[in-house]
């Protein structure tokens, strides 16, 4: 009777002490779409960069491709659906499965976006079919696209994880989006259908019933990326992706903490990139960036890392892997990583 008194009294001085919180460190990714059609030395020195630069999310989606990008060694990939809507082809789903492995064998996992508005813009099978305004628009392109999220969900099996669809695979995927920057070519058109986004984003929750399998907006255009839509309860996305490349995050992201954090959704910084040259103009750059993102302690994924030297195409972000201003964006990822009471909680989500 003693031991046990003296335990009830442990417990209740127990019970007596302040709670203790845990927060958790904020933390940083990268983008690569192409990753999965990488030589695989390539894309193991993407991933092993990464890995030691603490990065824990890689960005990519599911999106055919020409070789060559970005002046590498990639090969080229046929679209899911280049045969035709509804007329699967997985070998995109394939090299993403071994993808997945490969960088989960890093403590990296993959953010998947269902498809990409660039590829809708140059006339693939769903712009030809139904127009770029159509495909968001008309209920058949609508219904064609729900059922290419179910496929690769549910249907598709990742033959390397004992047959398991992407839907229960946790452990190796952070989440997903259905498309990358969807509509970002006309705001005002974006503005009207912000719906999409949403019922988009039921799609892949009506097929993905692991919660800790984020679902997010795709991005927008700076402060366009955080539409009072995506916080409502009704929309069925969890993370508000910004996609900001006018360094000017002070002039909306307090706010939009503020709202992700009262509406019981996250928020994170998912493109974001330097054009400024190499040498101390672009290292005062990344490092600005940065600390205006650390400011607010979101995450944030550099757009994009490469595996070759860069070839200043377009809008040049681009950063080699082991590269000129590797040593300072790998620096500024482990400084992210150090945050600690970051302002969202996604440690259920990068659990491996």
């Amino acid at each position: 009777m003693l031991r046990l008194a003296s335990l009830a009294l442990a417990v209740s001085s127990l019970l007596l002490l302040p709670l203790v919180t845990f927060a958790a460190n904020s933390f940083a990714g990268a983008n690569n779409y192409y990753a999965y059609a990488l030589p695989e030395s390539d894309r193991i020195d993407l991933l092993n960069g990464m890995q030691a630069a603490g990065m824990k999310v890689l960005r990519t989606w599911v999106t055919g491709q020409s070789a060559g990008q970005k002046g590498s060694d990639s090969v080229a990939v046929p679209d899911l659906e280049a045969n035709g809507i509804g007329n699967y082809d997985d070998t995109i789903l394939n090299l993403i499965d071994q993808l997945m492995v490969d960088a989960h064998a890093r403590g990296i996992k993959l953010l998947i976006g269902m498809y990409d508005q660039n590829s809708l813009q140059a006339g693939d099978i769903y712009g030809s079919t139904y127009g770029v305004e159509g495909f968001y628009t008309n209920a058949d392109a609508i219904n064609a696209f729900n059922q290419r999220i179910t496929h690769i969900l549910n249907i598709h099996k990742n033959s390397l994880l004992d047959n398991q669809p992407w839907s229960e695979l946790g452990g190796y995927i952070f989440g997903y989006e259905a498309q990358n920057e969807p509509m970002i070519f006309d705001q005002t058109f974006y503005l009207d259908h912000l719906s999409w986004i949403c019922n988009s984003a039921l799609q892949i929750r009506n097929n993905v019933g692991d919660t800790n399998q984020l679902i997010l907006t795709g991005g927008g255009s700076a402060a366009s990326s955080v539409q009072s839509t995506f916080f409502s309860s009704s929309c069925a996305v969890d993370v508000i992706a910004v996609h900001d490349y006018n360094d000017d995050y002070d002039n909306f992201m307090s706010s939009a903490v503020s709202q992700a954090q009262s509406s019981g959704k996250k928020l994170l910084v998912e493109e974001w990139g330097s054009l400024a040259p190499s040498g101390s103009a672009r290292t005062a750059n990344l490092e600005s960036n940065v600390q205006k993102i650390n400011n607010y302690k979101v995450p944030w994924f550099y757009w994009e890392l490469i595996t070759n030297p860069d070839p200043g195409e377009g809008q040049d972000y681009e950063i080699e892997v082991n590269g000129a201003d590797w040593d300072t964006i790998s620096g500024l990822s482990e400084t992210t990583a150090a945050i600690t009471n970051a302002a969202f909680d996604f440690s259920a989500s990068l659990a491996l």
